[in-house]
């Protein structure tokens, strides 16, 4: 009589667990997955586990560690290359991206469930958090100086670029856009905007009143008035002196 043999147990390591974690943190959510859920991913009790993390909060710390791990090692040697400033931000735009393209589950778990953290966790990840956006800081402070990058906050110049880049990870299809395509686009909205042939200046409030908004035209329209008025005072003074001229 065959008996049915117990399902074989996976493979545990410390990035096993890791990327386990956060697959089910990213499917069922962080506190709806328990460390039993984790441990039966791996066939075992979960008990067993603690050879391995102390807790879920470690788990998820680890999470963010991982992250940021991949995404320093491809950006931190870009950003301190001597390349011009404007291909150094267009590269870390491209390898920031690819990371985001590659570990959207991470990312996902990361952004949603940074609050679930302990404090003194919390405190390390936004330290790393700030180094890592110093590398993009530096970056435009550079291009700044050597007028490259035009004159602004960079702080904000990074927050969006980031919060542009970190977006994809709720809508990337790698079916629909490749990372690449997705990259290089990004990238050319960083350097030029979305506007076709025009120079922007930044975004404006916009006026409070029609007579507010009307006041730049009609301040224009009248020194337009007055230069024509000029010329054709010229214009006759010139036609009095051509007519003088050729009469006498």
């Amino acid at each position: 009589m065959q008996t049915n043999s117990p399902p074989a147990q996976r493979t545990v390591s410390h990035d096993a667990l890791v990327k386990v974690a956060a697959e089910l943190f990213a499917r069922r959510g962080y506190r709806a997955t328990t460390l039993d859920d984790i441990a039966a991913e791996f066939g075992l009790k979960r008990a067993s586990l603690y050879h391995y993390i102390k807790s879920k909060e470690e788990l998820l710390c680890e999470i963010y560690q991982e992250i940021f791990d991949q995404i320093e090692e491809d950006v931190a040697p870009i950003a301190n290359s001597n390349m011009p400033a404007d291909e150094r931000l267009r590269r870390m735009v491209h390898a920031h991206i690819r990371v985001v393209a590659a570990e959207r589950d991470r990312l996902s778990v990361a952004f949603q469930e940074e609050s679930e953290l302990p404090e003194v966790l919390r405190r390390r990840i936004s330290h790393r958090k700030r180094v890592y956006e110093t590398l993009f800081e530096n970056v435009i402070s550079d291009g700044q100086h050597q007028g490259v990058f035009r004159p602004g906050s960079v702080r904000l110049m990074v927050f969006g670029i980031l919060g542009m880049c970190n977006w994809m990870h709720k809508w990337y299809q790698p079916e629909k856009f490749s990372v690449d395509e997705a990259a290089a686009e990004f990238a050319l909205m960083v350097e030029n905007g979305i506007r076709s042939g025009v120079q922007s200046r930044g975004a404006w409030p916009r006026f409070a009143s029609i007579d507010e908004a009307y006041a730049p035209a009609e301040q224009a329209l009248n020194r337009t008035r007055t230069d024509l008025e000029q010329l054709e005072s010229e214009l006759g003074l010139m036609r009095a002196r051509l007519r003088d001229g050729l009469l006498n």
